[in-house]
């Protein structure tokens, strides 16, 4: 047809005879004419692309339309040029216009002909060619083009395309996220390839684009921008980033292909890009496993799996899993979820469990990386529980949690149950397992931790070649023995034998032959580690490991033309010498550390044996004296006598308790020391006043220096209870060890002032029995003596010098002690002090303080049914009238359930059972009553420390008194504080 119209074209610009056309002289008609065959040219090429790429792709319509208007032109230009001539050429106009007309009603034929070809073509292309899915042409178009027998142009090129990761959306995401990720594909890919280049899908998620031009370097370079951009895209999906794989194969590299040879080559190629960019993915993928499991492991929890989640996509995969792990290694995060409720939780926790880890409740409570979040549930298994830690990781534009981890942990319930040794073995395998995956620097230190490293081939006993690593030194580089190489394993290994220390020397030839490695090999194992010593030219001794690292591979033997299995070894030596020494030490310091324990529980054994020795002595006295008192019962003097000395047995048998709980609280660190006003004068004097009357009793003279009276810096800041405690310590010895006319002397001296503080010393000295030099120097340990044989008098616990020692230590002070057998002892105390200022002078207007608790109305809280008695009886004596509870608990109700102000003080014990003291004396002082706050409540108790004082102090409680109770102290505390609060109440 086309031939046609370019027949008729040409016979009206030039005349044909076989059409029986002649030729026109009109200008104006001849240059319509060529415009004419100039445009039907185009016209033709435009025809030839509705053949090759379907109508919608070209421009047939508008040219056609054109061209229907150049004709148009063309005819009107006939008619007029034949009215011209119509008087004389009438029959020739007849017949031109005749021509023209068949020739027009010719090209309209045709015409119409091709553009209803082209709406057939659109339709059906609509119908069998487009594919509904992407808008490209489907996989009927591919194929035509593919079956084509026509041999392709030499500048043909057929792309083969896949994409990865589709059956993983599919599988996590569903079908419909799959179908979008096709698109989104399909659409960047149109919109990459320049468009003169074919562009179809072949079917599921292969795609296929036909080029024509571009030779191999420029289709690759093409190809490079086709991947740059649809790099580009992920921006709005960053969650499904395009993945996917290409090849390629042209018809110049492939001369005797026809198209569908080419995309069987394409094919071949993708695949072989989908491996490279699948590692690449992978490689990608594990270094982030890597930093997920890093921020894992910080949390130092035993995580035997975790998930890696995504919020918005409600999806996960391991990162890691043990063997047992019940989840794929993808899927579904509100599935996962599910399958973790129904098979892992017990029964009743299934409920709570699904609903902790819905992603809306995780959306509401991880906010910041602080926000972790742990699950504990009972597990199907009744032997143990379950811990889930939800591990935020980050957060999306809006602030709204988009990737997590969720960790698994199993908690075994009883810690004495043993474990099945199969069961320990194999979790022992999945921890090294994951040391081993989950480090991303193994090799890498295992390399950088050798000082030089050599290679063998054990199946040739071959030492082939030796490695000094980068950045060692010439000590590492000695390590390795300067011989020729390659030579034999066991040549080298026995000229290196002969450095090696003989005792050391088993331990090397455990791996220094081939034959050894390779049967240690052959029963399995890969990793072998010895150590030995090696003798220096200068004669030092160096530690080296050796570490064998053992791998077969099968190569190729020429000489025998066959396949054989190839055993070598990789070794690394490195210098342990320093960690040798560092045991060496800490073998040193345990010895020195155990021998001091030891002796440390040698000295306690003794000490409790001098202890049991030192209680049975005054108990047995007190015992004794019990029974001599039921057979004298009317003679009152020969009582009082022995209630004398059962009083003095009981204050000893409390000093040595005293002694030991205070050397405890001393060794634990937990002694308190006040900070409050002292006054010098005043804290000398009751300790005089305790200690002469000891000394007068036992015959000592008591000299201390009168004349100082003035002290230069007479109020201190210090802890008087332990101040007192030190010098009492230190004159009880010097009473303790004198003889009977002895001597005791004080010399008290300051050391002056600086920046606010003073400095005393005191020198006490004593006429003594003395001790020997090597007592001196052991006498603040504790419970030492110098004399440790069963003794008559009660010379106390061996504590009190210690128990001096550290208090001075604490005070920042020092003691020093000298001391001659016979002679006598010198005791030399220097402490400083904060100075205080002085108190105000104020005249003493009150007369001495009535102590009488007559007409009192106590409540006495005590569990212990004895003490309870003895106090209520020596408090009924006094005159109060005392009510009895047995712990904190009833105290509260007793008093919460009575009128205000029926007690006038609360006696509250500490340690005991419902509720304590402590806790009692706080709930009573929060009652919403009026007396809740000013009702006195007084501590009697046997925790006895300034520490414990401060606690019933802190609890709202106004005194403390220690047990044994001192009947007078108990008076007077009682009726101070009932007489400041009546006194309050009456000012109010």
């Amino acid at each position: 047809m086309i031939a046609d119209i370019d027949a008729f074209i040409a016979g009206l610009r030039f005349g044909s005879d076989e059409l029986s056309l002649v030729r026109l002289n009109d200008d104006a008609f001849q240059r319509k004419m060529q415009e004419l065959d100039d445009y039907f040219q185009a016209l033709k090429q435009e025809i030839g692309r509705v053949r090759a790429v379907g109508s919608n792709n070209t421009d047939i319509i508008p040219i056609s339309e054109t061209f229907f208007g150049i004709c148009d032109d063309a005819t009107g230009l006939a008619e007029a040029y034949s009215q011209r001539k119509a008087t004389s050429l009438s029959a020739l106009e007849k017949y031109i216009t005749a021509d023209i007309v068949v020739l027009m009603l010719l090209i309209g034929y045709q015409l119409f002909q091709a553009l209803h070809t082209a709406a057939m073509n659109r339709a059906l292309q609509h119908k069998v060619y487009l594919d509904a899915a992407t808008g490209l042409p489907n996989k009927n178009k591919c194929e035509e083009l593919l079956d084509d027998p026509t041999p392709p142009a030499p500048e043909t090129g057929v792309c083969s395309f896949d994409l990865n990761n589709l059956r993983r959306i599919n599988n996590s995401m569903g079908h419909e996220a799959g179908d979008a990720y096709i698109r989104r594909f399909a659409v960047a890919l149109r919109a990459a390839m320049p468009e003169e280049h074919f562009v179809g899908r072949t079917g599921g998620d292969e795609f296929l684009a036909i080029t024509h031009g571009p030779d191999a370097d420029a289709l690759q370079k093409l190809l490079a921008h086709v991947r740059k951009q649809l790099a580009e895209e992920p921006r709005q999906h960053p969650d499904t980033p395009l993945s996917y794989a290409v090849g390629f194969a042209l018809a110049s590299e492939n001369p005797d292909s026809n198209m569908r040879d080419l995309f069987d080559l394409a094919d071949k190629n993708m695949y072989i890009n989908k491996n490279h960019v699948k590692r690449e993915e992978a490689a990608a993928e594990k270094r982030l496993d890597f930093q997920l499991l890093k921020q894992v492991n910080r949390l130092h929890r035993s995580f035997s799996d975790c998930l890696y989640c995504d919020a918005r996509l409600d999806t996960y995969r391991t990162i890691r899993a043990c063997e047992s792990f019940f989840l794929a290694s993808d899927g579904s995060y509100t599935g996962a979820v599910e399958q973790i409720a129904e098979e892992q939780a017990a029964k009743s926790e299934r409920s709570r469990v699904r609903s902790a880890l819905q992603l809306d409740v995780l959306q509401r409570s991880l906010h910041s990386a602080e926000d972790t979040l742990e699950l504990q549930y009972n597990a199907a298994d009744e032997s143990r529980y379950s811990c889930l830690t939800v591990l935020p990781i980050d957060w999306d534009k809006n602030g709204r949690l988009h990737h997590f981890i969720l960790a698994f942990e199993t908690i075994r319930l009883n810690a004495d149950q043993a474990i099945d040794p199969k069961e320990q073995l194999t979790l022992y395998y999945e921890q090294l397992k994951q040391s081993i995956l989950e480090n991303d620097s193994y090799v890498d230190a295992l390399l950088d931790m050798a000082g030089t490293i050599y290679t063998v081939n054990l199946t040739r006993d071959t030492l082939e070649r030796n490695i000094s690593p980068a950045g060692k030194s010439d000590s590492d580089r000695a390590l390795f023995l300067d011989y020729p190489l390659p030579c034999s394993y066991r040549d080298y290994c026995d000229e290196y034998r002969k450095r090696v220390t003989p005792a050391t020397l088993g331990s090397y030839r455990t791996a220094d032959t081939s034959a050894r490695l390779l049967k240690r090999f052959a029963a399995g194992e890969k990793h072998i580690t010895v150590e030995y010593c090696v003798q220096e030219d200068d004669g030092a001794i160096r530690w080296v490991q050796k570490t064998v690292l053992m791998t077969q591979t099968t190569v190729f033997d020429p000489e025998i033309n066959a396949e054989i299995p190839m055993v070598t070894a990789i070794i690394l030596l490195q210098d342990t010498s320093q960690m040798h020494a560092r045991d060496e030490q800490e073998n040193a310091r345990l010895q020195t550390a155990f021998d001091e324990m030891r002796i440390a529980n040698r000295t306690k054994t003794e000490f409790l044996s001098r202890m049991s020795h030192d209680i049975r002595t005054p108990l047995n006295g007190i015992i004794g004296l019990l029974q001599v008192d039921e057979t004298h019962f009317d003679d009152k003097a020969l009582l009082l006598e022995n209630h004398k000395k059962m009083q003095i047995s009981a204050n000893h048998l409390l000093s040595l308790i005293n002694d030991v709980l205070q050397m405890s609280k001393l060794e634990e660190g937990t002694t308190v020391l006040a900070h409050e006003r002292i006054s010098l004068v005043e804290l000398t004097r009751d300790i005089i006043t305790i200690i002469i009357g000891r000394a007068e009793e036992a015959g000592i003279e008591w000299e201390y220096e009168k004349d100082k009276s003035i002290i230069p810096y007479p109020y201190i800041y210090g802890s008087p209870l332990h101040l007192r405690q030190i010098f009492l310590n230190i004159y009880s010895n010097c009473i303790k060890y004198n003889r009977p006319g002895g001597k005791i002397t004080t010399h008290t001296d300051s050391l002056g002032e600086q920046d606010g503080k003073c400095t005393y010393r005191w020198t006490i000295s004593d006429t003594g029995i003395g001790m020997s030099p090597d007592f001196v120097d052991h006498i603040f340990e504790p419970f030492t003596q110098e004399k440790q044989d069963a003794r008559s008098y009660y010379h106390g616990t061996g504590l009190g010098m210690t128990i001096t020692k550290e208090l001075v230590d604490r005070m920042g002070g020092s003691i020093a002690v000298t001391s001659q057998l016979g002679v006598g002892s010198t005791f030399v105390i220097t402490l400083p002090f904060e100075i205080a200022p002085s108190p105000e002078q104020t005249p003493d207007a009150h007369a001495a303080p009535d102590i009488s608790i007559a007409g009192c109305r106590l409540l006495l809280v005590e569990d212990n049914a004895l003490n309870a008695e003895i106090a209520q009886i020596l408090l009924t004596d006094e005159g109060a009238t005392v009510t009895v509870v047995t712990d904190g608990k009833q105290a509260v109700e007793i008093v919460q359930n009575n009128p205000p102000d029926t007690f006038d003080a609360v006696l509250m014990d500490v340690m005991m059972p419902v509720m304590n003291g402590i806790d009692a004396a706080k709930t009573i002082r929060s009652l919403n009553r009026p007396d809740a706050k000013t009702l006195p409540i007084i501590a009697m108790t046997a925790n006895a420390f300034y520490e414990d004082a401060q606690k019933c102090l802190a609890a709202g409680m106004n005194a403390h008194l220690a047990k044994p109770l001192q009947m007078e102290k108990v008076k007077q505390t009682i009726a101070e504080w009932v007489k400041n609060n009546r006194t309050a109440k009456k000012d109010a």
